[in-house]
């Protein structure tokens, strides 16, 4: 039933094609002849064949001037027309289950980026066999379509600057979405460090820019604290600073260039 809805689609789509639904097998004679001879009784199981009429005016001016690559919908009923005449292999795998499992993936990061465990985990998780998902998740990334050097440093400059996420958080973050441990380290480094080994660097870990952004920050969070005793004051802006993922060095350091900056009254 699947594919003779698809075949009726695929007729509206292309009215060149003429679907012949035969009892036995049909010749191209016999499909050009539909109609000349009488009812004849239908057999348990039907064979559905397309037969392409190319003697049709209409079919060679469609065909003259359609020429691009098909829609992705005029694939897909095609490969479901395609279906009964004979699936293919590609490396012990059907054509039309990598076809499916690729059509599932394309969906999935249409919506978002994923790591490749994350991927994997969602595929698999649509009872798609692991052989499958590999193969298919290998030929993404060969293709540049998952990379997990380029989500890490993405999502990582990304939580900075628009979170104020230190280095621990973050990479505790990457580490559940799967990123392995150098590309981890590689992407905080990028985001937080520079070629310049200035002395906020060799302190702290932090390029001078990093440091003063996050003072930046960390001076609006100060500012709302205003009213608060300064014990008060310095534990609120030691919660928000160790929360985000920075070690007691950065924060000390904030905290200390806060109160010579921004003095209690």
């Amino acid at each position: 039933m699947a594919a003779l809805a698809a075949c009726r689609r695929l007729l509206d789509l292309r009215p060149e094609l003429e679907l012949c639904v035969r009892s036995r097998a049909v010749t191209p004679s016999s499909c050009r002849a539909k109609g000349a001879g009488g009812a004849r009784h239908a057999p348990p199981y039907r064979r559905l064949v397309s037969c392409r009429q190319g003697s049709s005016d209409e079919g060679n001016a469609y065909a003259a001037k359609n020429n691009a690559m098909p829609s992705p919908d005029e694939q897909f009923l095609r490969l479901s027309l395609e279906e009964g005449e004979g699936d293919g292999t590609v490396s012990g795998i059907s054509e039309s289950l990598l076809h499916d499992v690729k059509k599932s993936a394309i969906e999935l990061l249409a919506v978002r980026a994923f790591t490749v465990s994350e991927l994997r985990k969602k595929l698999c998780g649509k009872n798609y066999s692991v052989d499958t998902v590999d193969s298919v998740i290998a030929d993404f990334k060969s293709r540049g379509m998952l990379n997990d050097s380029y989500y890490a440093e993405s999502f990582s400059r990304s939580r900075w600057q628009s979170s104020t996420w230190g280095p621990r958080r973050i990479k505790q973050a990457l580490r559940q979405k799967g990123v392995p441990e150098a590309e981890v380290d590689q992407a905080t480094r990028s985001v937080f460090q520079d070629v310049h080994n200035d002395e906020e660097q060799m302190t702290h870990g932090f390029s001078k820019a990093s440091m003063d952004h996050l003072f930046a920050q960390a001076s609006k969070q100060w500012q709302r604290g205003g009213s608060l005793p300064l014990d008060k004051r310095r534990a609120r802006i030691v919660r928000w600073l160790q929360y985000r993922g920075f070690n007691w060095a950065v924060t000390n350091s904030i905290v200390r260039k806060l109160e010579a900056r921004h003095p209690p009254p």
